[in-house]
C-alpha cells in the first residue's frame, strides 16, 4: 500500500496519455504501466510507434508492477478533491481508496506490457526546450497529411555542427527553422538526419507546453529518437525513407518586398476565407504602390474585396493563394509588421524572420 499526492499523480498520467490514446483492440496498449520500487513510481504508456515514461517520488518500500487502464485511472482520480490517494494492488485488483471513496480496478500482468526501447548511444544533445517548442509549432502545420507521400508525413529533424533544424513541407508550401544549441554543447562532427512522424510532433508539442522547462536532451538511435525532460521520456519510432532535397525549392532573397501590418493582414484573410469552397479556394491579392487589395469571388456564392495599406514600391502584379497558407504562418508570427518577399505572379511567395523561412506557392484563380 501506498499513500501518494492525487494532483502530482494526475498530472504525470496527464502528460503521458497520448500513446494510450490510439484505436487498438488489444487492452494493454490503453493501459499504463505502474513500477513501484526505490521510493520512486514509473508510469509507461507505449502504442509501439511512441512511448512515454514519466517519473514520481514515493515512500513505499514495497517493489510493484503491473498494467491498468489508462483512461479509467485518470478519471477516478479526477473525481476526487482530497491531497492524498492511496493505491494498494491484491491479486488481480487495483484498490483506489480516497476521502471515503473506494474504488477496485482490474490490472494486468506487467510482462503482458511491451519492452520500453533503450538507447545504446547515451550521448545527449542540450537544447533550450522555448527554441524546440517554437520549432515544433512554427513548422509542423506544413506537414502533409494523408496517403502517398510518406516520408512527408513528419518534420525533417537535421543536427550539424552547432545548430538544429526542422523542416517540414506538404509539396505545396515548405516551412524551415533552425537554432543553434546552448553555449558548452560540443560541436557536431557528422550531419545527422531522421524523420519524425506527424502523430510524435503533435505529442511532443503538448509535452513541451506542459513542462515548460529551461532546457532538455535529445537522444537518437538508429530507427528512434528520445527527448528528456526533467522527470518524462518522450521516445518515437522513426520515419524510414529519404526526406525530399528542401534546398533545391530556397529561393535567394528578393529586393521586390511587401511589409504589412500583420493583425490586418490575418483579419481581412479570415473574411475573404469565409467565401472558400472546395471548387474555388484561391484568394486574390493584388498589389500596387503601397497598397494590396484582397479579393474574393465565388460564383453561386458571392464577392468579397478589401483595399489595405502597405509598404511596397514594386511593379503592381496579381497573384492567387490558398488563404490557408498564409493564415496558418501569420498566426505562429509574433511580429507586428511582416515582410514578404515577391517573385513573380507565377512564383513563390516568401516569409523570412530570423532562422526562419516560409515558402508558399501560388494558385492559378479562374
Amino acid at each position: 500500500m501506498i499513500i501518494v499526492n492525487r494532483k502530482k499523480l494526475v498530472d504525470n498520467l496527464h502528460k503521458i496519455s497520448g500513446p494510450s490514446q490510439s484505436k487498438s483492440t488489444f487492452p494493454i496498449f490503453s493501459s499504463v504501466l505502474v513500477d513501484i520500487q526505490d521510493n520512486m513510481i514509473t508510469f509507461t504508456t507505449t502504442d509501439l510507434e511512441m512511448t512515454m515514461v514519466a517519473t514520481m517520488e514515493s515512500t513505499a518500500q514495497k517493489q510493484e508492477a503491473f498494467c491498468v487502464s489508462l483512461k479509467k485511472f485518470l478519471s477516478i482520480l479526477k473525481e476526487f478533491s482530497s491531497e492524498e490517494v492511496t493505491l494498494k494492488v491484491e491479486k488481480n485488483f487495483l484498490w483506489i481508496t480516497c476521502e471515503n471513496g473506494e474504488f477496485k480496478l482490474n490490472i494486468l500482468p506487467k510482462e503482458e506490457f511491451p519492452k520500453v526501447p533503450v538507447f545504446k548511444d547515451k550521448h545527449a544533445l542540450k537544447l533550450k526546450g522555448d527554441d524546440i517548442g517554437q520549432m515544433v509549432e512554427m513548422t509542423s502545420f506544413c506537414v502533409f497529411v494523408g496517403e502517398g507521400s510518406y516520408v512527408l508525413n513528419g518534420t525533417l529533424c537535421e543536427i550539424e555542427k552547432n545548430l538544429i533544424r526542422f523542416v517540414a513541407t506538404d509539396g505545396k508550401r515548405l516551412a524551415l527553422i533552425e537554432r543553434p544549441f546552448p553555449d558548452g554543447q560540443p560541436g557536431i562532427n557528422e550531419t545527422k538526419k531522421f524523420i519524425i512522424p506527424y502523430k510524435a510532433v503533435g505529442e511532443l508539442s503538448k509535452l513541451i507546453r506542459l513542462q515548460e522547462e529551461e532546457y532538455i536532451h535529445i537522444l537518437s538511435g538508429k530507427n528512434q529518437i528520445g527527448i528528456d525532460f526533467a522527470n518524462v521520456q518522450f521516445i518515437s519510432q522513426l520515419i524510414e525513407g529519404e526526406f525530399p532535397d528542401y534546398r533545391k525549392y530556397l529561393l535567394k532573397e528578393s529586393d521586390n518586398t511587401c511589409s504589412i501590418d500583420r493583425n490586418r493582414f490575418l483579419a481581412a484573410l479570415k473574411r475573404a476565407n469565409l467565401l472558400t469552397s472546395t471548387d474555388f479556394q484561391g484568394v486574390k491579392l493584388t498589389l500596387g504602390k503601397n497598397t494590396m487589395v484582397i479579393s474574393k469571388i465565388t460564383p453561386q456564392l458571392g464577392e468579397y474585396k478589401e483595399e489595405i495599406e502597405v509598404e511596397y514600391a514594386g511593379k503592381e502584379m496579381s497573384i492567387g493563394f490558398n488563404p490557408e497558407y498564409l493564415l496558418d504562418v501569420l498566426k505562429v508570427l509574433e511580429q507586428d509588421s511582416v515582410t514578404f518577399e515577391l517573385y513573380g505572379e507565377d512564383k513563390p511567395l516568401v516569409f523570412r524572420s530570423q532562422g526562419y523561412i516560409y515558402l508558399a506557392l501560388p494558385m492559378r484563380l479562374s
